[in-house]
């Protein structure tokens, strides 16, 4: 284990995140796909406007998770 994850482990944020999700998801019966779905839906109903953010278009030689650079204008 790292610095970082022993952090983690120890935050009482990640903590009650954790806690929370449970939650959740046990109001689905633990059922994954369910509270998805009911997810897509609300969002779907919603009146609020959802955005897909582009596809980066990945440079040569670089990382699969490294930003591309722009050119500046």
């Amino acid at each position: 284990m790292n610095f970082l994850e022993g952090m983690m482990m120890n935050d009482p944020i990640v903590a009650e995140v954790r806690k929370q999700r449970i939650k959740i998801l046990a109001s689905y019966g633990g059922d994954f796909r369910k509270m998805s779905r009911d997810a897509m839906k609300r969002q779907f109903e919603s009146d609020r406007k959802v955005v897909s953010l582009e596809k980066r278009i990945l440079q040569e030689d670089t990382a699969p998770n490294a930003y591309s650079l722009r050119e500046q204008a």
